[in-house]
């Protein structure tokens, strides 16, 4: 089975309703319009964020049952009609057609596909409103890092890892050890040295792109455990060694993890994977189950993902929250009973995080809503709702934090504000404000609540004090910081683009295209799955292009000049290669030459549903 490890065309999905904004959305199809119509399926854009001046592609699958040629296959894309190029395969049996675009701004791209067989009419991309992509961003995510600081702001060490972005990162008490997880490694690091103690991967290589999975990292108290969920599975290590004591399937990606201190007690938060998945899992530090909750909601395959769980230090609390269609608040004991769960606290978002006092008796959750609407909301353990915090300029709190006696709370917005507050009313002690359009994608109290580190996609770490909203100190990163963790005397970060996946709105900006960016095939991607060595393997993907590398690199690379890229031993010799090639030079000056066998393979493994089988499963509300 293909495992899509780098699935990042896949993630976005899970926001895109949210993001669009003003479009004029087309008519319908009516019954008689699409009567004997064909059928357009498996439509893909590729890759589904980016930057501004990359070449993207669109793709969609015609199928007419009576074997008729159509009489156009096209693509809506921003108002605009364009027409798709045909690449391989037959109306009967299904024939993929493609098109180019490279975007010169950040702006917001809509898109759908239509076809008509001169009989009847079919769509693609398009349900009430356009399909949208693709997501622009102004970074690469080229340069991301761990980053350890200590309250003072100095610098302990980075790490870079460059492509492979932060997902998770987790200091013990002590702050001696530092345990990350990225797209696809997990590491240990003691706070001495930037180079890991160990390191552990299954599939180990690197995709050359911005690219993101879902996955959790938590340590214990003394460093001696670290849990990691990534790609599907829940692996436990002692600090010694980077063989795994036990690992567990945990049936989809992890949306969060956290542990008791003494590793007896971990929880884990899941996202769908069609009928399985959507699950709050509890495990002890034997590998036993606790226990294993589901939301019930039968008129829906999706339940909800389960979000980042809290766990008290002692292990007898356990805190979490749900995403669509459930959006609720919960409270579970560490042998996984329930104890409360909310009413539905938002109209269609999800509640995306939970933090719980050490003593279990507070628990405040953030929340995605809209302007006007709570998006802080502060229970106590019986589930009665204390308070809750709305804004006129917020709509969205990704980050929350509670002291470890509840008499504080901080948290973060998607407009780039922080609030602290204390536990007795909803009246902020203060609020700080990043300028121009930013994110607050992390907020941590210290246990005294005294001090508040936070990061957000302004490239900066920040620290306060609870006194003012003037941070003491702020240290600049290379990209956005989407993980961070604070004991109280260090500071660990981590890079990337998780807190932030398709929904991140930049200021509208125009760019001038010197070069035209070529991303990877989707081969290249599957090639990368496959082919896992146990190693870090470092490319160089900047510009260099070479021949032999199994990269046919669009408008470049062509079969003429790259043979074994571009075509190989297994071309398909019944194929008008000539007609093909005529048919590429037309897409807007781009020309690309798809490998043919890698085509009907794909076809043969039926790639697309499993494209589509990863939107549905893993990354719905």
């Amino acid at each position: 089975m293909i495992i899509f490890a780098f699935i990042f065309f896949v993630l976005v999905s899970l926001t895109f309703a949210e993001l669009k904004s003003s479009y004029n959305i087309p008519k319908k199809l009516t019954a008689e319009e699409m009567k004997d119509g064909p059928s357009l399926s498996n439509s893909v854009m590729y890759p589904q964020w980016g930057v501004p001046c990359t070449n993207f592609t669109y793709k969609v699958m015609y199928q007419d049952e009576k074997g008729r040629e159509p009489e156009y296959v096209r693509i809506n894309l921003n108002g605009k009609w364009h027409d798709m190029i045909k690449k391989v395969g037959s109306a009967k049996s299904g024939a993929l057609y493609v098109y180019y675009y490279v975007p010169t701004s950040t702006r917001a791209n809509f898109f759908y596909m239509e076809a008509s067989n001169g009989v009847g009419k079919a769509r693609a991309a398009i349900i009430d409103s356009p399909d949208q992509g693709p997501v622009l961003y102004t970074e690469k995510f080229d340069n991301n890092q761990i980053i350890l600081l200590d309250k003072n702001g100095k610098e302990i060490w980075t790490y870079d890892t460059l492509y492979d972005q932060v997902e998770g990162v987790a200091i013990s008490k002590d702050g001696n050890y530092i345990a990350a997880v990225t797209n696809q490694y997990i590491y240990l690091f003691s706070k001495e040295s930037k180079e890991p103690l160990w390191s552990y991967c299954e599939n180990c290589r690197v995709v050359p792109m911005a690219s993101t999975n879902m996955a959790g990292i938590a340590i214990s108290a003394d460093g001696n455990y670290i849990a990691a969920a990534l790609q599907s599975r829940l692996y436990f290590f002692e600090k010694g060694s980077n063989k795994p004591l036990w690992t567990k399937d945990i049936e989809s990606s992890a949306i969060g993890i956290d542990m008791s201190d003494d590793a007896n007690v971990m929880a884990i938060g899941t996202a769908n994977a069609g009928k399985k998945g959507d699950k709050l899992f509890l495990f002890d530090k034997e590998g036993n189950k606790l226990g294993e909750y589901r939301a019930t909601h039968p008129d829906y395959e999706q339940t909800g993902n389960f979000y980042q769980p809290d766990v008290t230090p002692d292990g007898k609390y356990v805190s979490s929250s749900t995403g669509c269609p459930d959006r609720r608040a919960y409270l579970f004991s560490g042998q996984g009973d329930l104890l409360f769960r909310s009413e539905q606290l938002t109209y269609d978002s999800p509640v995306h995080k939970s933090a719980i006092s050490d003593d279990g008796s507070l628990i405040a959750y953030s929340l995605d809503h809209s302007q006007g609407k709570d998006i802080v909301i502060l229970f106590n353990k019986e589930g009665k709702k204390l308070w809750g915090f709305s804004s006129q300029n917020d709509a969205t709190s990704r980050a929350i934090s509670i002291s470890a006696d509840g008499n504080y709370i901080a948290s973060g917005t998607s407009a780039g504000n922080i609030y602290l507050f204390s536990k007795n009313n909803n009246k902020p002690l203060w609020k700080f404000s990043e300028s121009g359009l930013n994110q607050i994608g992390e907020v941590k109290l210290n246990a005294e609540g005294s001090l508040l580190a936070a990061g957000g996609t302004s490239k900066k770490i920040y620290l306060f004090s609870k006194e003012s909203n003037s941070p003491l100190w702020k240290y600049d990163v290379n990209t956005w910081i989407t993980k961070l963790d604070f004991n109280g005397e260090y500071i660990v970060a981590g890079t990337g683009l998780r807190e932030y996946i398709g929904e991140y709105i930049a200021e509208e900006k125009d760019f001038q295209c010197n070069e035209i960016i070529q991303p990877i095939s989707m081969e290249e991607m599957e090639r990368y799955s496959e082919e896992g060595t146990g190693e870090r393997e470092e490319r160089d993907f900047e510009g260099k292009i070479v021949c032999g590398d199994g990269m046919c690199v669009p408008s470049i690379e062509t079969y003429e000049n790259c043979p074994q890229d571009c075509c190989g031993e297994n071309c398909d010799e019944n194929l008008d290669e000539g007609e093909i090639e005529k048919k590429s030079k037309e897409i807007e000056g781009f020309k690309e030459r798809e490998d043919i066998s890698s085509v009907k393979e794909k076809e043969k493994k039926g790639l697309f549903q499993l494209i589509i089988g990863f939107f549905s499963r893993l990354f719905g509300k």
